[in-house]
């Protein structure tokens, strides 16, 4: 990638606490309580995403869900590399537009 702008000159990558809905979040505390009962901390009773943002205006180009705090930080780091790494179109072939929410990738 020689002579192109980076992904990460446009994007920046966040760990977030997920908005869940009362059911979802209800059976998260549900499974995390589960799972300490059982010895295993699988579960965590808030989740984690991992958000990619514009710089420009932060909206959202990428939202994933991870199933606890762990799995966030390594889904991050891999993320960060390759805004770091690859140019914004290969960014976007790589990952995808994984946006559920609000904001969209423009270019």
């Amino acid at each position: 990638m020689t002579g192109e702008a980076h992904a990460s000159d446009e994007y920046e990558a966040r760990l977030e606490a997920s908005e869940d809905s009362p059911l979802k979040a209800a059976g998260r505390w549900t499974a995390a309580i589960f799972s300490a009962t059982l010895g295993d901390a699988e579960f965590e009773a808030r989740g984690a995403e991992v958000v990619v943002h514009s710089r420009t205006d932060d909206t959202v180009l990428l939202r994933m869900e991870t199933s606890n705090l762990e799995e966030a930080e390594r889904l991050i780091v891999q993320i960060r590399k390759d805004l770091d790494e690859l140019s914004t179109v290969d960014f976007v072939d790589e990952w995808g537009q994984g946006n559920t929410q609000s904001g969209r990738h423009t270019k």
